[in-house]
């Protein structure tokens, strides 16, 4: 069930998703402020996340958030792979609840 360093070997829940990556939670967040209507570069994503690059492609976290839906991979014969926001996802749906809900409880807890 865990790999080395507590991570799951498996990815079959939502929250184990965002657990097996070290950085999704940040990329999530940041998807969320995205426009929706624009294309980003690997390196454009680490870089509105503030995420090292080199995190990123290591440990699969976009490739990751293509699968579960909250990005699109748009790829073309020799061009550079560019990704957008799935907003029309269960997944992005979902996260965008979760963070007004979370926002929100954070209002009043104030």
């Amino acid at each position: 069930m865990f790999e080395e360093g507590g991570q799951r070997a498996d990815s079959d829940t939502g929250w184990a998703h965002v657990a097996n990556h070290d950085k999704a939670a940040t990329v999530i967040d940041t998807i969320l402020r995205l426009d929706v209507d624009k294309t980003y570069t690997k390196t454009a994503l680490s870089e509105e996340a503030g995420v090292p690059l080199k995190t990123l492609y290591l440990d699969g976290t976009l490739e990751e958030l293509v699968t579960v839906g909250l990005l699109e991979k748009h790829e073309a014969e020799g061009e550079e792979t560019l990704f957008s926001v799935d907003d029309g996802s269960a997944a992005f749906e979902a996260a965008k609840a979760f963070d007004t809900a979370a926002a929100t409880s954070s209002d009043v807890d104030s």
